[in-house]
């Protein structure tokens, strides 16, 4: 007897079809890459979508498909029945139908943790299951397709290359179809419908008709009713966007109207006189003031629209720049922007490389959870913008940071590599003068290649009572600190994720306390 052949498996309860086989593999495949990109989706509106969220989300990926390979190894060795494949499809169809059922639970008790283990725990609990048993399908699928050693090698490489097709399409699927398309409760209620139906198909074939009854989970799941809102809050749109999810929220009591996506408040306004209820949008009122004859303006990140709207009763025409089509539409729809110029809704980086039109004045105004996008940030970037200002314009760039102290790294680095740029850099933040310097600010940094003078004239007229409480006393805002040598940031070299990691804890503990948290649960 040839000990080095491996057993058969047991074909008592009817052979496993190819397409059985096949077709469970490119299946658990696309799952798997479905539960990896739709995890922003259910953790981002609570943790943001952070660096820190997609590091809990691949090592949960990895951590449980590595225990599932071995488990599965293990099952299908003591018992190499076809059922086996069934169940594993089955188990971890209905871990992954009460994912949206138990998120909000979950999310709320991991959301104390803050936004480093936070995200990791809700991923942990969240996730890990159902990858978990899908990672037992690979050595099942190659154990009950294995009956001699001749041909092994041939037989898993066509497993693995069809798993491998399932994630790729998996990938393209929810990104480009499902994701724009469908609430991420009814795509994962769907995932687990496909992982559980061929699960049954698989055990009916083989006298376990009872096994269809899990269909019921994703059915419930899909179903599954949001926390509701605190009676002042009320919903006006939301849209899952291509970059997550976008929110048009009214607060009644407080009387402001707030554009949400995830994680962050990238834009408020008081009802009352529809003017912008962010400070650091009234500090950049003082470009028409800088500028007088400026005539167009460049804005990078549109958030409400709130001030190109200011800037045009000056008449100053703006073009906008903004990546998603949701925020650009609700702008328009929710927060009173008109547009003056041309609307463009791509990525800002691509915008810059390929625009040829030229600006008095350039606002970069891209922070939002939590941290500049640090490939819009580096000398490269603004050595483009300042190839679209004309002489003499300004470019003003907004940041969240700290003025000084052990976490000021990010706040330096930008003005270091804006100083390698233009000869004139000054920083103003947007807080009230009895701030704490320890503690975040908007800062606003002004550049140019000629003077900037930030004399204010009170008796002026202002476009809100806002703006001219913040505006004349505007060199009291100024932060003057010696910048310690360092790097700039570049293309090649760039820790702006990294410097930045305390302003994304600071930002989101901010979040937390500015709203009530079932906002941010939904």
């Amino acid at each position: 007897m040839n000990t080095d052949q491996p057993a058969p498996p047991d074909r008592r309860e009817g052979a496993l079809a190819r397409w059985e086989l096949m077709t469970t593999v490119l299946s658990s495949g696309a799952v798997v890459m479905l539960i990896e990109i739709l995890g922003t989706r259910i953790v981002g509106p609570v943790f943001g979508v952070s660096l820190f969220v997609w590091a809990a989300l691949l090592s949960v990926t990895l951590c449980a498909l590595a225990i599932g390979y071995s488990v599965g190894g293990v099952l299908i060795d003591r018992s190499p029945r076809a059922v086996q494949l069934g169940w594993a499809l089955l188990v971890g169809g209905v871990a992954l139908g009460v994912v949206p059922l138990v998120a909000p639970a979950v999310l709320r008790a991991t959301s104390g943790l803050g936004p480093r283990v936070g995200p990791l725990l809700a991923a942990f609990f969240l996730f890990a299951p159902a990858l978990a048993v899908l990672g037992t399908i690979g050595p099942i699928a190659v154990r009950l397709a294995t009956t001699d050693l001749a041909s092994t090698g041939k037989r898993v490489g066509n497993i693995y290359a069809v798993s491998t097709a399932g994630s790729l399409l998996g990938t393209l699927a929810t990104s480009f179809w499902l994701i724009p398309a469908f609430d991420t409760e009814v795509i994962v209620a769907a995932g687990a419908a496909v992982l559980i139906g061929l699960g049954a198909l698989i055990l009916a074939r083989r006298r376990r008709l009872w096994a269809g009854a899990a269909m019921a989970v994703p059915f419930v799941s899909a179903l599954s009713a949001k926390p509701a809102l605190p009676a002042n809050i009320h919903l006006l749109e939301r849209e899952h966007s291509p970059y997550g999810l976008v929110e048009v929220l009214e607060d009644e009591a407080r009387g402001i109207r707030y554009l949400r996506a995830d994680h962050s408040i990238i834009g408020a306004h008081w009802l009352s006189d529809h003017s912008a209820a962010f400070a650091f949008l009234h500090v950049l009122e003082v470009l028409p003031i800088l500028r007088p004859g400026a005539k167009d303006l460049l804005v990078i990140g549109l958030g409400t629209g709130a001030l190109p709207t200011a800037l045009a009763k000056s008449g100053i025409r703006s073009d906008v720049v903004e990546i998603d089509p949701a925020v650009a539409r609700f702008a328009e729809k929710y927060f009173w922007f008109t547009p003056t110029g041309k609307t463009y809704v791509e990525d800002a980086r691509t915008f810059i490389r390929n625009a040829d039109s030229q600006y008095d004045l350039i606002v970069h105004d891209t922070f939002t959870g939590g941290a500049t996008p640090d490939h819009l940030l580096s000398v490269e970037v603004l050595h483009e913008l300042r190839r679209l200002l004309r002489p003499d314009g300004v470019l003003a760039l907004n940041m969240v940071g700290f003025q000084r102290g052990p976490h000021a790294a990010a706040t330096w680095a930008v003005e270091r590599t804006l100083r390698a740029e233009f000869p004139l850099v000054r920083a103003f933040r947007d807080s009230p003068l009895d701030h704490r310097a320890d503690q975040t600010n908007n800062i606003v940094f002004f550049a140019s290649d000629a003077s900037l003078d930030f004399e204010v004239n009170p008796l002026g007229q202002f476009n809100d009572t806002l703006c001219a409480k913040i505006l004349p006393p505007l060199k009291n805002r100024e932060l003057v600190t010696d910048v310690p040598p360092g790097d700039i940031i570049t293309d090649s070299h760039n820790p702006l994720t990294r410097l930045q990691l305390p302003v994304a804890e600071e930002h989101y503990r901010a979040m937390q306390q500015l709203l009530p948290f079932d906002v941010w649960l939904r």
